[in-house]
């Protein structure tokens, strides 16, 4: 009884298909398409030779049956003789023109299959392709998703940053109008105080609020000094009451163009900001006359924005 050695070399395993090739399944359905092809020619091709005898039979019968009628006349039984050997002929020659179509249909077929084959391992490569690149597609989807998600988060902050600068905003904007409001009360009741002349200016100093102080001003460049701030009566317009001032105070310069008597003109002095107001009661051709006006309290008086 034989023993196997250990040291003979083992068959070697199947080779996996290589990729690319035409799958064992596809390969036996191709095999038994070409088969039953060749098959039915060659059915077709015995069919036909079965008939070709019987045709070949017949004619041989009718040569015998011609030699043997004494009746026919001798060039006649030739003719036909002649004839029928033309025939047979001919017959011989379909059948051999039948085997050369069918060796050239097998050819065909043959041709067929081996291009189908080229087909299908063209398909199945460029179907291995389609899956590397569906991966790839796939890789660069999620990392569209990933920063997609990533401006989502960022946007989110910043839309919360943008809502905290709108309170923000919303509420310096109610701030501001509420010293809008207390400048119009102050700037409203200052004019609720203008005097017109100097009747009115008594009574205005009999309330005891504010300092009142008359001047007269030439219509001149050079700056007059009323109290601790300085005027210059730069132009006058006596026939539609307007006048140009200028206005030191503090080291700054206020141009107030084209006003018209009887209107307050009001502005900031010191640290403080305590308000004055200027009121030009008469205007004409080389000067004009008013009075300033000071609060008494200017403590209780200042706009001093606190930080």
């Amino acid at each position: 009884m034989n023993t196997l050695d250990p040291n003979t070399p083992k068959p070697a395993a199947p080779q996996l298909q290589e990729k690319g090739l035409i799958p064992e399944p596809v390969k036996l359905i191709l095999m038994i398409v070409l088969l039953l092809a060749i098959v039915y020619l060659f059915y077709d091709n015995a069919q036909f030779k079965k008939s070709s005898r019987a045709q070949l039979s017949k004619i041989a019968d009718q040569i015998q049956n011609l030699e043997n009628n004494q009746k026919l006349g001798e060039s006649s039984v030739s003719n036909q003789i002649s004839s029928l050997k033309s025939e047979i002929a001919g017959a011989q020659e379909a059948v051999g023109d039948t085997k050369a179509e069918l060796k050239k249909t097998a050819n065909q077929i043959q041709a067929e299959g081996q291009r189908t084959k080229q087909e299908l391992s063209k398909a199945l490569a460029s179907k291995a392709d389609s899956s590397h690149v569906e991966a790839q597609v796939q890789a660069v989807k999620t990392d569209a998703e990933t920063k997609i998600s990533q401006v989502n988060t960022e946007v989110g902050g910043v839309k919360t940053e943008v809502d905290t600068v709108k309170t923000d905003l919303a509420n310096t904007r109610r701030d501001l109008e509420g010293t809008q409001r207390q400048l119009i009360d102050v700037r409203d009741s200052l004019n609720a105080a203008v005097a017109k002349n100097s009747t009115e200016l008594a009574q205005l100093r009999l309330k005891g609020e504010r300092d009142y102080v008359e001047f007269t001003l030439p219509k001149s460049k050079n700056l007059t000094k009323v109290e601790d701030i300085r005027l210059a009566l730069t132009k006058t317009d006596q026939k539609k009451g307007k006048f140009n001032l200028k206005i030191v105070v503090d080291d700054n310069q206020l141009e107030k163009k084209d006003r018209l008597i009887n209107e307050p003109i009001q502005f900031l002095v010191g640290q403080n900001r305590v308000r004055y107001e200027i009121v030009i009661n008469w205007v004409q051709k080389n000067q004009a006359g008013g009075y300033l006006s000071i609060p008494k309290d200017k403590a209780l008086s200042s706009e001093r924005i606190k930080r």
